[in-house]
């Protein structure tokens, strides 16, 4: 991966680490109570989960950078068939407990760590396998994988306290880019929904989006867009396309916000809700 290619990673990620940072130390207490965007979770259990996160990916990549892949102490590999939010939001609500009133304190010395490593990294690093709980991935993987987590879990946050809030446009390419791996962790197969479905996602900006998402009741394919017919065609701005895909917006809330416009059945546009549960 070129030098310029993963410092723009590396300033992405902080910049979405640190203005969020910025955010919660200007939060009175009760802001922790408040709802977040994470439906079950509270805006101080998202803080917990990203502050403990900070370190654990931190070790991961020096572990990798070391040559190791293996699980670090108190982790492993997901099982078959186990779904990656297993176990997640209890754990997130137990470090919210623990980190308690040292909780930004926790989150500001993670992400400062987290940058101190990537910031170390070279060039011939990024290719090196690093543990992940679904199986080793190069480190360039595992830190977009991360950036996907900090900005969508950020907009839970900044979502929990203003309702127009939107999805960093910086981290937009890295998150677009990791739209089909995202689809196929969050895909449930064999439903009993009208299939097969051609779903069209029709997005013209900030980055193009248009292609077809096509489910077969046990198992879905993403093509280019041809013209066979739609089902249903989704259109809105990249942003609102990563909260579609990532479980964050509902075909039936986005249309009553304005955030998207559906043409085709809305029956079986709130099914992609179903067939791509997310986490």
């Amino acid at each position: 991966m070129a030098s310029n290619q993963t410092d723009l990673l590396i300033q992405t990620v902080m910049n979405e680490a640190t203005p969020l940072g910025d955010l919660l130390a200007g939060l009175d207490e009760s802001a922790w109570s408040r709802d977040s965007a994470c439906e079950g979770w509270v805006i101080g259990d998202v803080v917990a989960h990203l502050a403990g996160c900070a370190a654990t990916w931190a070790n991961s990549i020096n572990q990798a950078v070391a040559g190791d892949s293996d699980p670090p102490e108190g982790q492993e590999f997901m099982t078959s068939g186990q779904r990656g939010s297993e176990g997640t939001e209890e754990a997130a609500r137990s470090s919210h407990q623990q980190f308690g009133t040292q909780l930004m304190e926790n989150f500001r010395t993670g992400y400062a760590g987290l940058a101190q490593v990537l910031s170390g990294l070279k060039v011939d690093d990024w290719d090196k396998p690093c543990f992940h709980r679904r199986g080793p991935m190069p480190i360039q993987d595992f830190v977009s994988l991360r950036l996907q987590e900090l900005a969508v879990h950020g907009w839970d946050i900044r979502s929990g306290l203003d309702q127009t809030a939107n999805v960093s446009e910086e981290a937009l390419p890295v998150l677009t880019g990791r739209v089909s791996r995202w689809l196929n962790n969050a895909f449930v197969p064999g439903l009993r929904l009208p299939a097969p479905v051609r779903y069209r996602f029709d997005i013209s900006s900030p980055v193009p989006v248009q292609e077809d998402v096509v489910v077969t009741r046990e198992s879905f394919s993403i093509q280019p867009v041809s013209r066979a017919a739609a089902n249903v065609t989704f259109r809105c701005n990249t942003g609102n396309y990563i909260l579609l895909i990532y479980g964050r917006l509902s075909p039936q809330k986005g249309v009553a916000s304005g955030r998207l416009t559906i043409e085709g059945s809305q029956a079986e546009a709130d099914n992609f809700a179903a067939w791509f549960k997310g986490f």
